[in-house]
Parts: C-alpha cells; structure tokens; sequence
C-alpha cells in the first residue's frame, strides 16, 4: 500500500496472533517494525526488525521501550497500540483487582503508548496512529464488563487524539474487530455454557482470520486513509450492524 515502504512502525502486544499477523502484514508492505509485548516477541517467526519487552502499563518503561525502538528504526512513523487483556465473569462477581488490571493493560497502556511516540511525531511534522478497540466500544457486552469499560476508552481516546492533532499531520483512527479466531477467543467460547450468541452474532457467518484485521490496520497506516481520521473502523462482519 503507498505509504508504507520504508515507514517505521511500532506494534504494542505484537506478541499475540493478531498482533503476529498485523507485523507479518507490514513487513510484507515494506514497513520496519518494532514490536513491543511484556515478553519479547520472537523477532525471526514475523519478520520484525526488533523486539522488545515492556510493560505498556509503565509509563517509565513504554517511554523506554519507545526510545529503543526510534534509536533501532531510525525515527518513527507509526504506531499500533493493540496491548489488550480480557476477562469474563459476571459483573457483580468480577473483583476490582481484575477490573483494574484490564484497564490498565488496555485502555491506560494505550494511552501510555500514544504518549510516548506523540512528541516524536510532533517534532517531525506528522504520524500514523492505530488503537484497538472492539465491537464492546460501542455494544454492550455483557459478563464482560472490565473489558467494554476499557475498549469504549480507547475509542474515545482516539477519537480526542485524532481532533486534537489533526492540524499537526497526525492521524488516529480504532479498530473494533468482532470475533477473532485467537487463542483469547477460544477460550472464551471453551468456557461457554449456553448457546453462542456471539458467534451467531456476526452476519457474515463466521469470525476473522488475524490477517483480515491486518489489512485494515495496514491500510489505516498507509497513505491510502489519508482523510480517514478519528474513525471507528468496524471491523467485525456485520456484527455491530445488526
């Protein structure tokens, strides 16, 4: 996609199956990727030019993490903050500790994320940022309250972001992916006891592949989205729709 030769490009959580997928699919564009998980991704199985391992819920240690990776790309062009936990549980019997905790890794590590490459972007006169919200950022999604709590944050994180520096030649957008065949998922649905209303949820008849959500995030980040700004990207097949 134009744009993304040569762009370099930080992932957060590029350690799960999406975001394995989302740094396959830059690299096959073009892009150098640094790619950040609180253990170090393998840099070799996806093609990443460095890994590095952070805590994105550390201000002090994304800040450094974000350092690592302009010294080692050369500057930075892009971000993709898709650091992301999930828990289920009813909500009257979710403990605070859980409900904090997929807060911080998601909504606050996003944040943390941003901030960390804002500056950089600042300086030289733009960037590209894609955060990962959910189909739970705009529908309700019950025993799954921390997580819909998190995802609606990150959504209108992005959308703050995306106005605040528009005229700074920085473009936020937030994928809401629906169902996503990942390991998270699977043992979600393991887990379910009655009829799988979410999977029945997504019209087109079935959940995405990693590498589907990897387009549009390869696509929000080329040149190719260059009036597509504060959007919720519904991601999803149809489920928020119907």
């Amino acid at each position: 996609m134009r744009g993304l030769g040569g762009a370099k490009i930080l992932v957060t959580g590029a350690g799960g199956a999406i975001g394995r997928a989302v740094v396959r699919r830059l690299g096959e564009e073009g892009a150098r990727v640094a790619g950040v998980d609180l253990k170090a991704p393998d840099p070799d199985s996806d093609g990443m030019t460095c890994a590095i391992a952070a805590d994105v819920t550390d201000e002090a240690d994304m800040a450094r993490a974000t350092a690592l990776a302009t010294d080692e790309l050369g500057g930075l062009d892009g971000l993709v903050a898709m650091a992301g936990i999930q828990a289920s549980a009813p909500t009257h019997e979710l403990d605070l500790a859980t409900f904090r905790n997929v807060l911080d890794v998601s909504a606050v590590g996003t944040f943390l994320a941003m901030k960390s490459v804002l500056p950089g972007m600042l300086a030289q006169g733009g960037g590209r940022i894609v955060t990962f919200g959910s189909t739970a950022s705009v529908c309700a999604a019950p025993r799954l309250a921390a997580y819909a709590a998190a995802k609606g944050a990150v959504l209108q994180l992005t959308r703050s972001v995306a106005v605040e520096y528009a005229d700074r030649g920085i473009r936020a957008n937030c994928v809401c992916p629906g169902g996503v065949e990942t390991p998270m998922l699977a043992a979600i649905d393991a887990a379910r006891t009655g009829p799988d209303h979410f999977k029945e949820g997504h019209p087109i008849g079935r959940y995405a592949g990693p590498a589907e959500i990897a387009a549009v995030v390869a696509f929000l980040l080329s040149d190719e989205s260059s009036f597509v700004l504060g959007a919720a990207v519904m991601t999803d097949g149809g489920f928020s729709a119907s």
